[in-house]
């Protein structure tokens, strides 16, 4: 071969080398935590991931925030009697205290879906803020009035800090509604967006809760309807809403599509069964699915990559795929790094993605018989 000719095949197998590297997964670091109910949740912020559930230590309410940047766990407190006073529900004398998840986390505060503890026809949610230093409460709005049957889902604050997104299902025998309700952050004002009807279904599979995600800027939204495959659950649907322009439209929910994932420009969302071990791709425009590729088995994570031209398939298992956006092409699968690979192994969908793609948070494996009286939790940096 001539000279020239080895020099080129040199240097594109050089590339070929340079792009398998570049696009990976590392351990970036671990963090422990108190063992409490996992309730990961972005908070607005890529920098920031919720790690817990309001929860109670005997007169203290307690919050933790994973500093991502940092990799320290903030601990919010707050008096218990301050929520209690505020939001708890009496019952036979005594007061029962709210229950709450974290909506974000900003600028020293940290907001909150509060929900009273009611065993009734009816529950009060609201939105209100603690000051993460003094544990004080500040601002109060109300959110919702629910009756029995019926759900609100916390979709996540957006990343310029002006807004909060929830999800109310609706559910009158067999016909379903979800409402996009927006919390305008600045007056605490309450917006209801878009109301979205849902193809009627069997009592039974009606009853499942749907899951809403988010594109990275809050402009557009999938509402993905649970369906399993051989257990007689009848068809499900993705409806993918975009509330400014009042549209919707939806195609064919593939079965247990616990992965979902807009594209950095919202032209595409990506959506992973973890039955079939499948990735299938929606074109927004077209209103259709338009591709489908072999995926993990068990896949329960999507995930775009930083730059925003991979899209990283999580499953439980210690190897992941990484794939080329926005055709799907190349696929990619490596190992996970030594000190990430057994928390993946027991993913089981307990993970979080920053907001950025940058991060992927996981509780670590442990053993069952003998847990730590602490828990454990393994960063992954996403390289793309």
């Amino acid at each position: 071969m001539p000279r020239l000719g080895c020099l080129a095949l040199a240097l594109a197998l050089l590339t070929i080398a340079g792009s398998a590297r570049a696009q990976r997964v590392e351990l970036a670091g671990r963090v422990t935590a108190s063992r409490t109910v996992l309730a990961q949740r972005r908070v607005g912020e890529p920098r920031y991931v919720a790690i817990s559930d309001l929860f109670y230590r005997d007169r203290t309410a307690i919050i933790e925030v994973l500093d991502l940047a940092d990799q320290r766990v903030l601990q919010i407190k707050a008096k218990r009697a301050t929520l209690e006073n505020r939001f708890g529900a009496h019952r036979n004398g005594a007061v029962l205290p709210p229950l709450a998840e974290v909506v974000l986390y900003r600028g020293g505060v940290v907001g909150l879906a509060v929900s009273e503890a009611s065993d009734g026809e009816e529950r009060h949610y609201w939105y209100a803020e603690l000051d993460a230093r003094t544990g004080r409460l500040g601002r109060v709005a109300d959110l919702a009035m629910l009756g029995a049957g019926n759900q609100i889902e916390i979709v996540g604050a957006d990343p310029t800090g002006s807004e909060a997104w929830f999800a109310l299902t609706e559910v009158v025998g067999r016909r379903r509604a979800v409402v996009l309700r927006r919390l305008d952050l600045a007056t605490l004002t309450v917006h209801d967006e878009q109301r979205i009807a849902l193809a009627p279904r069997k009592a039974a599979d009606a009853s499942h809760a749907v899951a809403v995600h988010a594109a990275a800027d809050f402009s557009q939204f999938a509402i993905v309807e649970y369906v399993e495959n051989d257990v007689g659950m009848s068809p499900g649907r993705v409806y993918v809403v975009d509330p400014a322009a009042g549209t919707s439209f939806d195609v064919a929910a593939p079965p247990t599509a616990y992965g979902v994932a807009f594209s950095a420009d919202n032209r595409f969302v990506y959506l992973a069964s973890a039955q079939l071990g499948t990735i299938t791709r929606v074109d927004v425009a077209a209103r259709k699915i338009d591709k489908q590729v072999a995926g993990p088995r068990y896949v329960h994570h999507l995930v775009i990559g930083p730059r925003g031209g991979k899209l990283f398939a999580f499953a439980s298992s210690d190897h992941y795929a990484v794939y080329d956006l926005p055709d799907l092409k190349a696929r990619n699968d490596a190992l996970h790094p030594s000190g990430v690979a057994p928390a993946m192994v027991e993913l089981h969908g307990n993970g979080i993605a920053s907001l950025d793609g940058a991060y992927f948070v996981v509780p670590d494996a442990e053993d069952r018989h003998h847990p730590a009286p602490d828990r454990a939790y393994v960063i992954a940096r996403l390289v793309e």
